[in-house]
């Protein structure tokens, strides 16, 4: 909101009057506010009544790595990792360097929780942008960004600090720059979705489906809008396919190149002790090895879609018969941005490329919002260079183009009944997916990693034994570093791999006393810890991620006797139901 100050002079007095002119926000940014005060109060009401690292445990990671790029015993930037896309971390780096003035912005991994409800409310605004330029009325819009606002699942993943949030920002840009690109052919929607699909990219790699998709429409589109043989009509396809493609292209070469010069491997994610692979692997999860075990699965991706948008295939076909019947083609870009996502995650579930888990599942969310925006729209022939959000007040738009639609011009009362029943059908469905949302992120057969966490966050009453143990989660790891803090020792005299012990890392108020994975002397000093002044180890158990831990893939005889290392000091019991009993082992110089 701007305020203008304005001096108006008296005729008959040298005094100076001055007048506030408040002029009202824009709605995208009164959007984006109120979106943002709901999200950072989930975020507050997650990191303090609740225990973010039980939901989250990835986007606490993620502020651990923020804060070993700048407060570490071996601070350097290229702890940043390469295993993961860099924006979800680089993000959190201005809230992490307030860690002296604020210290509980990190070792309560808050700044996670609130960076994530900023890129939420972003996606919200986005949302309501695309909504707009797809030609529905200003209470049709707000209510179906409502729906997606506030959505338990886009409530939860904005208040937790996972990447979900910044993965819909993207990729909701991603698709009305691609909508608008293809309403108005301007060079300039070209360039930003191609930007945008880089930005992504850096975010979460199975936007690279998306990159796919976009590109293939564009061609496609530019070619078929192009003239003359083949020859003319491909040449410019291609060039607009470069176009769109180069950004993301460079994103994908500049951040592989990066690992190849710093870490000797340029696709970590694929190829790391700490990737997909050796996660599915830990996990003790296979690739299916005949048709109808790779159908269930392919079945259990679908399912998990269903249970977020119970209505999806209701709404998906309403949509095409729509479309067919516009004969406006065009409509499908921005879905099919999303659509490609989901087609992906279908794949890689049914396939075992990654650790199956409903939120990868998130993007059906807002594709069956912008589904149902489509469906409720009115058709806009707009001529070429007018956003279709401008076609109805265009002064040179032709009456027929002008959009109207129930709720908004002063046509609508000759819409007739069967558009109130469809607008009315259409509001209801999205209401529904408010305690489908609920139900399913609650529900321990559609959410088996987060369902009991979510339980224990949002009872009511007292907990029952197992949400109890969900709700402890990194409790203990905790407790460990509080032991350690207490022992008041020097630096780089305790060995930690942090992909386990990334609270311990975090919660300590005595960094320099840790030597951890992304210093550059990590492997030396694991290779002979009692030579390189290391007192203490810390060891989780060697069994599912646990045997990932790098000391244990260096001394798999570690944990359970300490051979190898030294001597037992203590063990830290988890009570909660991820068993991590932590053991503290003392260098011994013979060892």
């Amino acid at each position: 909101m701007s305020i203008d100050a304005v001096a108006v002079a008296r005729p008959r007095s040298s005094t100076r009057t001055w007048r506030l002119h408040l002029h009202r926000p824009s709605p995208v940014v009164l959007c984006f506010v109120v979106s943002l005060l709901v999200y950072e109060a989930a975020a507050c009401y997650v990191s303090i009544h609740g225990n973010t690292a039980s939901l989250a445990g990835d986007g606490v990671s993620r502020v651990e790595t923020a804060n070993a790029i700048l407060f570490s015993r071996d601070p350097h930037l290229a702890a940043i990792g390469f295993v993961w896309g860099p924006i979800p971390i680089l993000a959190l780096l201005p809230l992490a360097a307030l860690k002296p003035i604020w210290p509980a912005l990190v070792t309560s991994a808050f700044a996670g929780n609130l960076v994530s409800a900023v890129f939420m409310a972003g996606a919200v605004a986005v949302m309501l942008r695309l909504l707009t330029d797809l030609g529905l009325s200003r209470w049709l819009r707000w209510a179906l960004t409502a729906a997606f606002a506030l959505n338990p699942m886009i409530v939860l993943y904005a208040a937790n600090s996972m990447s979900e949030a910044y993965f819909l920002f993207f990729l909701l840009l991603v698709a009305r720059e691609l909508h608008l690109w293809l309403r108005t052919r301007q060079t300039g929607r070209l360039v930003a979705t191609g930007f945008y699909l880089g930005l992504a990219y850096l975010t979460r790699y199975e936007s690279g489906a998306a990159a796919i998709a976009v590109t293939g429409i564009v061609g496609l589109a530019t070619f078929i809008a192009s003239t003359g043989g083949f020859r003319r009509r491909i040449r410019p396809a291609l060039l607009d396919s470069i176009i769109v493609a180069a950004p993301f292209l460079v994103a994908f070469a500049g951040w592989a190149i990066a690992s190849w010069l710093i870490t000797g491997v340029p696709f970590q994610q694929f190829s790391s002790a700490y990737g997909n692979a050796a996660q599915i692997q830990a996990n003790g999860l296979q690739t299916p090895s005949t048709l109808a075990q790779t159908v269930t699965l392919a079945e259990q991706g679908i399912q998990w879609m269903l249970a977020f948008e119970p209505f999806l295939p209701i709404i998906l076909v309403a949509c095409l018969l729509v479309v067919v019947w516009r004969r406006d083609w065009t409509a499908l870009g921005a879905p099919a941005v999303l659509g490609a996502v989901l087609a992906f995650m279908v794949y890689v579930h049914m396939t075992v490329k990654v650790v199956p888990s409903l939120r990868y599942y998130i993007a059906v969310i807002p594709l069956v919002v912008l589904l149902v925006g489509i469906v409720l729209s009115s058709r806009s022939d707009t001529a070429p260079g007018v956003p279709v959000s401008q076609a109805g007040g265009h002064p040179s738009a032709p009456p027929s183009s002008r959009l109207a639609s129930i709720g908004g011009a002063r046509g609508d009362a000759r819409l007739g009944w069967g558009r109130v029943a469809t607008v009315t059908v259409a509001l209801l469905a999205m209401a529904a997916t408010i305690p489908a949302g609920l139900m399913t992120i609650t529900n321990s057969a559609d959410n088996p990693d987060d369902a009991v966490a979510v339980q224990a966050l949002v009872a009511l009453g007292p907990l029952t034994q197992q949400q109890q143990q969900a709700s402890l989660r990194f409790v203990v790891d905790r407790q460990v570093s509080e032991y350690m803090d207490s022992m008041r020792l020097g630096r780089g005299t305790v060995l930690i791999d942090n992909f386990i012990g990334f609270v311990v890392v975090l919660s300590s108020s005595n960094l320099d006393q840790y030597v951890t994975t992304p210093d550059l002397d990590f492997q030396q000093v694991l290779a002979d810890p009692a030579a390189n002044g290391v007192q203490y180890v810390l060891i989780p158990p060697n069994t599912g991620l646990g045997t990932l831990d790098a000391i244990n893939r260096a001394y798999p005889d570690a944990y359970a006797t300490g051979k190898g290392i030294g001597t037992l000091v203590k063990t830290f019991q988890d009570h909660s139901d991820l068993g991590h009993n932590w053991r503290l082992y003392r260098v011994t110089s013979s060892s």
